[in-house]
């Protein structure tokens, strides 16, 4: 749905922290819950769990840090501002 949005420019940034903060942060979720499935190869590079996990700690840091997300999405509830 908010990629629908996106397509026709109704998304708002809100909704789209929104949906970065927790693609990003369930990615994660899985990647860790793979490589304890895994336990010792898990970590070893015949899997590639640990490639994965690598990449996915990466794209948290460019689609921006969760804490700016939380401010983001804080500022838009509260009506606060989030930012000087």
């Amino acid at each position: 749905q908010l990629g629908r949005l996106k397509d026709q420019g109704k998304a708002s940034a809100t909704q789209i922290s929104m949906a970065k903060l927790n693609n990003v942060r369930e990615a994660l979720r899985i990647a860790r819950d793979a490589r304890t499935i895994l336990g010792a190869n898990g970590i070893s590079l015949e899997y590639p769990v640990m490639r994965h996990m690598n990449n996915l700690e990466t794209v948290l840091t460019y689609e921006g840090t969760s804490e700016i997300h939380m401010l983001a999405i804080g500022e838009e509830i509260t009506g606060i501002g989030a930012f000087k």
